[in-house]
């Protein structure tokens, strides 16, 4: 994780957006999250999103590992914050927000119970080998019946280096095949980022489900 602490320490952030991301924006309404429930963010960094998500009436617990990103979400909102520790978390708090500044795959399971979870860009970020202890800790930190929304992005993995890596349909399909329900919402064609020297890119957009115990 050393790569997203030198990105944020240069200011090298290109990732993030100034405004809500269109695909949770079209997609949020419609996959049946319960009204005004606890909704996680894993890496979070300053995302506005959550932002957005709040504005729905739901409480957002965010996870972030870069300090500065933490702590620029509430300066950026003007947001004032108390600082508390969480089973060796310090989480950052002004409702409806906490974020936690500390190791997502370190979390000891139940660490909390979301109703719901939300990544635009996590499962993209870590190393392809992080993945299986990614749906874990997904399963670990969520009530059964956690409804998510997942955004990917997939790319010729050889024609550019990583992060973000590629994450095809047919890798979600298979990561989440052991204690999720996985629906693909949307799959989108990416044509105005050919500039990087890709054959494509493209987005897909997935509503993934957790299975009762």
């Amino acid at each position: 994780m050393e790569h997203w602490h030198k990105r944020w320490l240069n200011n090298q952030t290109g990732w993030h957006k100034s405004t809500f991301n269109e695909l949770l924006v079209n997609h949020w309404p419609a996959i049946d999250v319960p009204p005004n429930c606890n909704v996680m963010v894993p890496m979070c960094g300053k995302s506005l999103d959550m932002i957005w998500l709040a504005q729905q009436g739901h409480s957002v617990t965010g996870f972030e590992m870069v300090k500065k990103a933490v702590t620029q979400f509430f300066s950026e909102n003007q947001l004032d914050y108390e600082i508390e520790d969480k089973n060796g978390c310090s989480m950052h708090v002004s409702e409806p927000f906490a974020i936690h500044h500390g190791d997502f795959f370190q979390l000891k399971p139940e660490h909390i119970q979301a109703d719901a979870w939300y990544d635009r860009a996590a499962i993209i970020a870590i190393e392809p080998s992080m993945r299986q202890a990614y749906v874990k800790q997904i399963r670990n930190q969520t009530r059964p019946g956690a409804i998510g929304l997942l955004i990917t992005f997939a790319y010729p993995q050889e024609q550019m280096q990583g992060p973000p890596f590629s994450l095809h349909d047919e890798d979600v399909m298979e990561l989440f095949s052991n204690g999720f329900e996985v629906k693909c919402l949307e799959h989108v064609q990416l044509d105005d980022e050919k500039e990087r020297g890709l054959t494509y890119l493209t987005s897909s957009v997935f509503k993934i489900t957790r299975n009762e115990d």
